[in-house]
C-alpha cells in the first residue's frame, strides 16, 4: 500500500527527520552554551515558531510553484547549508555567536516548512482517499523514528565530541536525503510534479516566460478549517513545547546533557509502539475522536511531570507524554488532506499549517513569559492545561466539524 511513497517520501523523510531528531534535544542546551540565559533559550524556539507562521503561507505558495516534490528537494539543499551556519556559530567562538546560532535556527524553521508542506502535498496527492489516513500515519511515524535514532545518535555523538557534531551529523543525515531523492527508484510513476513556472520558446529561439494562470478559488469548508484547527493549535503547543520542559527541567534536577537525549529518545520509542494504535483509531473510530484522545493523554504528561519533580517522574511524565502523542501520530497531516481541495491543494496546506505554526510560536514562547513572571513549575504546567482545553473544544464543536468517522465513511 506504501509503496508509492516509500522512496520518494518516507525514506527521505526518514532521514531528515533523524537529523531534526538529534537537534531538537540541544537547541536549547545549545544556545545555553554559547552564554543564553534560560528564559532566552526557552524563546529561541518560540522566535522559530514565529518566523514559521510568518513564512506559513508563502511556503505554500512555493511549493505551488516549485512542484511538491522539486520543493522537498530545494528545501533539503538550503536546510545543509543553514546547519553548516550552526556549525560555524559553535566554532567561531565569538561573543556574536549566539547571535549567529539565532539567525541560523530562524533560517531553519521556514526551511523546514517547506520540507513537511510538500511531503504532505505530495502524499494527499498520490495515495488514494482509502488509504490516506494510514499513509499519513506512516509519514507521522518517520518523524517518531526520527526522534528516536536521532537522540540516541547525539547522546552518543556527546559523550565523544562537542555539543556542536550533533549539529553535524544533521547536515549529514540531510544529504542523505538528498541523494536518496535523486536516485532512479524515487521516481512516482504517473505523478507529474505540478508547477507554475513553466516557459515556452518564441520562434526566434528567446525564452518566453508563460503567462501564468489564475488560481482557482479554494473549494474549503472554512468553518471546520477554523474550529479543528484551534485544538491542532493547543497539540502544537504542546508538541514544540515538550523538549524544550524536558530540557530545562533536566538541568533544574543536576541531568546530564546526554541523559536528557536519552530521556527523549525513550519517549520517541514508546510513540512508535503506539501509533499503530493511533492509525487503527482514526480509521475505525474517527479523527475527532484520535485528536480528543491524544490532547488529553498528552497534557496529562506535563501535569505529572510537575506533581512528580524528580527523575522518576521525568521518566513516568515522558510516558504518558509517549501514549498520548503516538496515539495522536499523524493526525494534523490527515485532518488537513481530509479537509483539502483536490485543486490548489498546497496552497491550502499552507494555509492550513498556519494552526500548526502557530501553535510552534506560543508554545515555548508562552512558557518562556510564564518562567519569567511566575516559575519554571508553571511553565511547564501551562501547555499541559492548554492541550486539555483544546481536547474539551474539540468535543464541543465535533459536530460543526464533521471530520471523518467510521459512521459516516
Amino acid at each position: 500500500m506504501l509503496k508509492p511513497i516509500l522512496w520518494p517520501v518516507l525514506a527521505p523523510s526518514l532521514l531528515f527527520a533523524v537529523g531534526v531528531g538529534a537537534m531538537l534535544p540541544v537547541l536549547v542546551l545549545g544556545a545555553l552554551d554559547l552564554g543564553s540565559s534560560s528564559s532566552f533559550a526557552a524563546a529561541i524556539v518560540g522566535i522559530m515558531g514565529a518566523v514559521s507562521l510568518v513564512a506559513t503561507v508563502p511556503a505554500g505558495i512555493l511549493i505551488d510553484r516549485l512542484g511538491d516534490f522539486r520543493a522537498m528537494l530545494v528545501a533539503t539543499m538550503t536546510a545543509v547549508v543553514v546547519l553548516g551556519g550552526i556549525v560555524a556559530a559553535f566554532l567561531w567562538d565569538s561573543p556574536a555567536s549566539l547571535v549567529l546560532y539565532t539567525v541560523a535556527l530562524m533560517l531553519f524553521a521556514p526551511v523546514s516548512d517547506v520540507w513537511s508542506l510538500a511531503r504532505q502535498a505530495v502524499v494527499a496527492e498520490v495515495m488514494p482517499a482509502k488509504d490516506l489516513a494510514k499513509a499519513m500515519t506512516a509519514l507521522g511515524g518517520t518523524q517518531r523514528v526520527g526522534n528516536l535514532i536521532g537522540p540516541i545518535a547525539g547522546a552518543g555523538l556527546m559523550f565523544a565530541f562537542p555539543l556542536w557534531s550533533v549539529f553535524v551529523f544533521a547536515g549529514t543525515a540531510a544529504v542523505a536525503a538528498i541523494v536518496v531523492m535523486a536516485l532512479p527508484i524515487a521516481h512516482i510513476p504517473g505523478y507529474s510534479d505540478r508547477g507554475n513556472s513553466g516557459a515556452g520558446i518564441s520562434d526566434s529561439g528567446q525564452a518566453l516566460k508563460a503567462p501564468e494562470p489564475p488560481r482557482p478559488r479554494l473549494d474549503v469548508r472554512w468553518k471546520a478549517v477554523v474550529l479543528v484547527g484551534i485544538s491542532v493549535a493547543a497539540l502544537t503547543v504542546a508538541r514544540s513545547a515538550q523538549p524544550v520542559v524536558i530540557q530545562l527541567w533536566g538541568v533544574e534536577i543536576g541531568m546530564h546533557e546526554s541523559s536528557i537525549s536519552l530521556l527523549i529518545a525513550f519517549g520517541a520509542a514508546l510513540e512508535l509502539g503506539f501509533m499503530f494504535l493511533g492509525a487503527y483509531i482514526k480509521d475505525h473510530l474517527g479523527r475527532t475522536t484520535t485528536l480528543v484522545v491524544c490532547l488529553t493523554i498528552f497534557g496529562s504528561g506535563f501535569i505529572v511531570m510537575v506533581l512528580r519533580p524528580d527523575l522518576t517522574g521525568m521518566i513516568a511524565a515522558a510516558a504518558v507524554m509517549a501514549f498520548g502523542n503516538g496515539l495522536g501520530a499523524g493526525v494534523n497531516m490527515t485532518i488537513g488532506a481530509d479537509l483539502s481541495p483536490a485543486i490548489g491543494r498546497a496552497r491550502f496546506l499552507g494555509i492550513w499549517a498556519i494552526f500548526s505554526n502557530g501553535g510552534k510560536l506560543a508554545g515555548p514562547t508562552l512558557i518562556s513569559l510564564v518562567i519569567t513572571v511566575a516559575s519554571l513549575r508553571f511553565g511547564i504546567l501551562f501547555p499541559g492545561l492548554f492541550a486539555i482545553v483544546g481536547a474539551v473544544w474539540a468535543i464541543i464543536w465535533s459536530q460543526q466539524i464533521r471530520l471523518p468517522s467510521r459512521r459516516r465513511r
